[in-house]
């Protein structure tokens, strides 16, 4: 379907474009390497309509996969139409980029009713109308990424929905949550029924939808436990029939058992340390050393080196993630506060989790252990993820204007690996954009991620926005981001993560290094 003309695009298609012919088979090429099959015919498509001076609704008929590429897609046709249109209409294209990225965020926000009523709300509103000793059963249907079949099955499932239960989108699938049940037998019968409505609604995809069941409490006490539990649940269901959570068959379980009492006591005994990866401004003169990020380590004495991400999801699932994250801030910062004593510059970057964003302390405890180390909010940097960004978007930005009240920076990192748009970027407050390592590493062979990180950096120095390169190991990687004017490099290229003690030597070789 096709929309109505816009000023921009009329201007686009008064424009004759420089060697067509080479243009678009460079943007399907493009959309080859990011798409599945009925995607790519969409996004070729319109495309093509954009160069024409017309717009399709393109974003309502893509796959969750293909919504999910929107905004490195859009980025990368901008890049590549700047070389076959003059100077003189970057603005143009500029703008029409940002209106159609808008077009993206808005579509994905009404496809995510999270906003205003997430699961983790859906999961109280069913403890008000649950009964003691009964269960709220959690059933994950698994769908894959056809968004027409979710939201086909959204309408049959409603059909059996009481009053008091509910139904939210997630992505490949769909989540009811029922309270008041009385355990598994009452839980099977409804996932029974839920598949047998799908069924017949189905024939013509000749699929049958897998559906996973955790219940509350005896799975989880969280509703991302238990979401986690349910898709676990359905991954291991047998004969297409519905399955309930077993903690031995799943392997983030088995994970779970592994470090649970670990973590517990790493966590009392103060196990966990910290190391320091630095951040570096290219020049003329040499490297500047511009701050670092700090970096969970865990050395288990039986278990041997933990991963962060493991770690982090364990202490997640367990609810222990702000003593997790208190015990981060204030190791970070009494560390940086001794470095800076020492003559350390620069600014310090701490993760935060999705939980964290949630947490309505979180403020209160990142301003108690500013004052106690005395560490100015400036030069204190707060990185979280493009899922924790949106994943409910509003109690998102009130905690960013929160830190950002008390002097903090804020960073989007691993930006291009979820479905934030650039558009989000003009709702939160952020300082920097961190663009995934997962781009950066292959830009030197690959034209197309080659392109798209130029667009983003181009595109986020326009909104005012620093941009840090991930991953950076090898010179030609580093001279390829320098010519995009990429402003701050981090990864191994120039150090590795460092202990305290070893950043205050990088840092002082580093200044005695560059000219006087």
């Amino acid at each position: 379907m096709k929309e109505p003309l816009t000023i921009d695009l009329a201007l686009l298609a008064s424009y004759k474009l420089e060697e067509q012919d080479v243009l678009i088979p460079k943007l399907e090429a493009m959309v080859q390497a990011h798409c599945q099959p009925a995607d790519e015919v969409l996004y070729n498509e319109y495309f093509q309509a954009l160069i024409q001076g017309e717009a399709i609704a393109l974003w309502p008929q893509l796959s969750p996969h293909g919504l999910s590429q929107s905004t490195l897609l859009l980025l990368g046709w901008r890049e590549l139409i700047l070389r076959h249109i003059p100077a003189e209409a970057e603005a143009l294209i500029n703008r029409l980029c940002f209106t159609e990225l808008e077009k993206t965020r808005q579509h994905i926000q009404a496809l995510t009713p999270l906003q205003t009523s997430t699961p983790a709300h859906g999961l109280e509103h069913a403890k008000l109308h649950s009964q003691p000793e009964r269960h709220i059963a959690l059933l994950y249907i698994e769908l894959g990424h056809i968004e027409s079949l979710r939201q086909n099955a959204s309408q049959q499932l409603n059909e059996m929905l009481r009053q008091e239960d509910k139904l939210y989108p997630l992505e490949g699938g769909l989540l009811m949550i029922l309270p008041n049940m009385a355990g598994e037998g009452h839980s099977l019968l409804a996932a029974d029924r839920a598949q047998k409505l799908l069924k017949q609604s189905f024939t013509e995809w000749a699929i049958s939808p897998r559906i996973g069941i955790a219940l509350w409490p005896d799975h989880g006490q969280t509703a991302k436990q238990l979401i986690l539990a349910a898709q676990a649940a359905a991954k291991l269901c047998s004969n297409e029939e519905p399955s309930v959570y077993q903690a031995k068959r799943d392997i983030q379980g088995r994970l779970l058992n592994k470090l649970e009492q670990p973590l517990r006591d790493a966590l009392a005994q103060n196990r966990f340390h910290l190391a320091f990866q630095p951040q570096i401004q290219p020049g003329p003169d040499g490297p500047v050393y511009k701050g670092a990020e700090a970096l969970l380590r865990w050395q288990d004495a039986v278990l041997g080196a933990i991963r962060p991400d493991e770690a982090v999801l364990v202490a997640e699932l367990l609810g222990l993630m702000p003593q997790l994250t208190r015990w981060v801030i204030h190791t970070a910062l009494r560390g940086f506060s001794k470095l800076s004593k020492m003559g350390l510059k620069g600014s310090l970057s701490i993760n935060l989790t999705p939980s964290n964003l949630l947490d309505s302390r979180l403020a209160y405890e990142v301003e108690n252990a500013l004052q106690l180390w005395n560490i100015p909010g400036e030069r204190i940097i707060f990185e979280i993820t493009e899922s924790a960004a949106i994943e409910d978007l509003e109690a998102t930005i009130s905690s960013l204007h929160a830190l950002k009240a008390l002097g903090c920076k804020l960073a989007l990192d691993d930006f291009g690996t979820g479905y934030a748009s650039l558009s989000y970027l003009k709702r939160l407050p952020i300082d920097e954009l961190k663009i995934d390592q997962s781009f950066i590493r292959t830009i030197t062979q690959n034209n197309i991620d080659s392109h798209i990180v130029e667009s983003v950096i181009k595109l986020s120095h326009t909104l005012g926005l620093s941009v840090v390169a991930e991953g950076v190991e090898d010179k030609a990687t580093l001279e390829m981001l320098v010519s995009y004017d990429c402003n701050l490099i981090q990864g191994y290229y120039f150090s590795r993560p460092l202990a305290p003690r070893d950043l205050m030597q990088f840092y002082r070789l580093l200044q005695h290094s560059r000219p006087a």
